[in-house]
């Protein structure tokens, strides 16, 4: 029987297919009196965005700029998401999820990949804290989105009114932490502070999506998001109030501008397929997956091609080339595309340009294939991997100053968020068991005695006895092997911490308003 299609008046609009924004606030609270908090939730429900009501934005929006009059939505949505922490306060807490319930600090430092000294005060417990006392976790966090900074202060603002929470006789939450992050502004509008397009090729869900076109990833699973639909691993397990919410994840990611430029210029000098003009950004391209533009590495290999910004019709094939994307790449790592597949082709098809122009590349009848492993697969899979996220984050901080130039003075960076049916199918696996580690995607010959490497930008090592981050390149010399760069401890990128939150339908949300019968 096929699955009823997603209501997309019933699931926030933050999940899909995303909230409208040129500025985004996170706000992270404590339930300070439960019964109040359900009474200021019930009146509050009505001002929850939906997906429905964001796709009529965007709408609106899309319909305005190609009729070259740009527009701004002069209103705030607003979504909210709960901490294990939260519903049991909520008398909600049937949720059987193991990370979920004990939340990204202890999930990560037993993984051994969060150092404890480098996380943010509100995302670990306090000095002395007993260890098994986890009360210091937040409940909930509502997000802000707007236009502009007056319309995102009126959305705070409808938070903090309607849950009083100045008036300290009538308060149900009192505030953690607020974090508030913006779009970059002019030209980089839409690109993280290393200045790369971000939030790129993300998963088309079926029934809400696009299909997609030849070539790019196959649609997913609306279960591979929400909870509840065909897809979810654990479909009969969820509560039934849980059907149509997500498990968003929240992780603060400090990026280190200059220090990544000069780890760049160092490397690439040092490499024959990254010395001359534009070497830099060329090896920081590699490392990333896709140009500064958005171009794949993939589609053009050896110079920036914005005409093919945004493209996603590639699929990393021939996959035991070291000619076009590193094995290790970032966008690699986390979205794998045909390193779950059979293989097509060899070098001599990619140098041809049989890989790196779909036009020359026909789909309706490949290339000989050329077995990759024992294992690789009888046929082609009918839909994407399970592992995959939304990505929803934001920019935050200023923009690089004057006096920064050789070392990184003020914090900037991603609030990154994502959401999922499963944390340990799609954050957990991506961060820990892709991301760190040196030997994913598997069966890569032309890597074997170093590995693939580890994700340049968000690679941990797992334990301390592990050896540090390495990527391995195609040197521009020996197309035969690869060439082992050292990342050393990634200082670019500083993994501050984060938390595990559920964020709940419409219907749900209706649920935590009363007691349990």
């Amino acid at each position: 029987m096929a699955d009823n299609p997603v209501n997309k008046s019933n699931i926030q609009g933050g999940i899909w297919p995303r909230m409208p924004k040129e500025f985004e606030s996170y706000l992270f609270y404590k339930i300070t009196n439960v019964d109040r908090f359900r009474l200021d939730l019930k009146d509050f429900i009505g001002n929850i965005t939906t997906g429905l009501e964001c796709e009529l934005l965007l709408s609106k929006i899309k319909q305005a700029e190609e009729a070259g009059m740009p527009i701004k939505i002069p209103i705030s949505g607003i979504n909210v998401s709960f901490t294990q922490k939260g519903l049991q306060k909520l008398d909600r807490a049937e949720i059987d999820d193991g990370l979920y319930e004990k939340g990204m600090y202890s999930d990560l430092i037993f993984e051994g990949a969060d150092i404890p000294e480098r996380l943010l005060p509100e995302f670990k417990p306090p000095p002395g804290h007993n260890s098994e006392d986890d009360s210091w976790r937040c409940d909930l966090v509502f997000i802000v989105a707007a236009s502009d900074e007056k319309n995102l202060n009126e959305g705070i603002a409808k938070v903090e009114t309607n849950f009083h929470v100045r008036d300290l006789n009538k308060a149900s939450l009192s505030l953690v932490v607020a974090k508030h992050g913006q779009r970059r502004p002019g030209d980089f509008r839409g690109r993280e502070h290393f200045g790369f397009e971000d939030h790129i090729s993300q998963p088309q869900i079926q029934g809400l999506d696009p299909k997609p076109q030849p070539r790019e990833p196959l649609s997913c699973l609306p279960g591979y998001i929400f909870v509840g639909h065909d897809g979810d691993p654990r479909k009969n397990q969820m509560p039934p109030w849980s059907y149509e919410g997500s498990f968003l994840v929240f992780r603060q990611l400090d990026e280190k501008v200059p220090e990544f430029n000069k780890f760049i210029a160092d490397a690439a000098s040092k490499i024959p397929n990254y010395q001359g003009e534009n070497g830099a950004e060329k090896l920081a391209a590699h490392m990333m997956g896709r140009w500064k533009s958005g171009a794949p590495v993939a589609l053009t290999p050896d110079h920036d091609d914005p005409s093919l910004a945004f493209r996603n019709d590639f699929d990393f094939r021939p996959k035991q080339s070291i000619l076009g994307c590193p094995f290790a790449a970032h966008a690699r790592k986390m979205r794998p595309r045909a390193d779950h597949k059979r293989d097509l082709g060899d070098d001599d098809d990619f140098v041809k340009g049989e890989f790196t122009d779909p036009q020359k590349h026909d789909t309706s009848n490949p290339p000989d294939l050329e077995a990759d492993s024992d294992e690789e697969p009888d046929q082609e899979p009918d839909k994407e991997d399970a592992s995959v996220i939304l990505r929803r984050g934001i920019t935050f901080g200023p923009e690089l100053g004057e006096d920064e130039k050789e070392k990184t003075t003020k914090s900037r960076g991603i609030y990154f968020t994502c959401y999922q049916s499963d944390i340990r199918d799609g954050f957990n696996l991506l961060m820990t068991r892709w991301a760190s580690n040196s030997v994913f995607p598997t069966s890569k010959k032309r890597a074997f005695k170093d590995g693939p490497g580890m994700d340049p930008f968000i690679n941990q090592r797992q334990r301390k006895d592990h050896p540090e981050g390495h990527i391995s390149l195609y040197d521009g010399v020996d197309k035969e092997k690869t060439y082992k760069l050292e990342l050393g401890t990634s200082p670019w990128v500083d993994q501050r911490g984060g938390e595990y939150f559920f964020t709940p339908s419409i219907r749900g949300l209706t649920w935590f308003c009363h007691t349990r019968q």
